[in-house]
């Protein structure tokens, strides 16, 4: 008797699954705890100085003046986190409270991660970065400085 192709890839399929679940779930089992150890939490620290990982919304100045929002992450390791989204800026003048607010696209990269002091395995962004493509600030087109939260590697 002749079996459609279908059929036959499904019965070799159902015979590679039987055999092969017990060292599969082993394997698993193996990956996700060597997985586990070997990529460590990383966050970045708030104005509250409270881990955050992929916010969608970012205070650049704790003081309520600037902030990133709509943040789309590409990246987010043990090393960088990037990011595009929105920086609204309040310029100030004559003060915080009666400035004008701009905004423009930017990105956004965090970078340095260094252990948290008291929290074995965590690890926080020390750096960040603003790219603002295309749109010279000031005559320059990055702006870098460490996140507006107390890293608690350095206390």
């Amino acid at each position: 008797m002749r079996l459609p192709r279908f059929a036959v890839i499904a019965l070799s399929a159902t015979a590679l699954v039987a055999v092969s679940a017990p060292f599969a779930a082993h394997a698993a089992t193996a990956q996700h705890a060597t997985h586990a150890s070997a990529v460590p939490s990383v966050a970045v620290y708030d104005c509250l100085n409270k881990p955050v990982v992929r916010p969608g919304t970012f205070e650049l100045f704790c003081d309520g003046s600037g902030y990133f929002t709509r943040l789309r992450w590409s990246t987010w390791n043990a090393s960088t986190a990037t990011a595009t989204g929105r920086l609204y800026v309040d310029n100030c003048e004559p003060n915080c409270a009666a400035g004008t607010w701009s905004h423009r696209t930017v990105d956004l990269i965090f970078w340095r991660s260094l252990p948290v002091k008291g929290h074995p395995g965590e690890r926080g962004y020390s750096q960040m970065t603003v790219l603002y493509p295309g749109q010279a600030i000031g005559g320059r087109n990055t702006y870098t400085q460490a996140p507006p939260g107390l890293f608690p590697g350095e206390f």
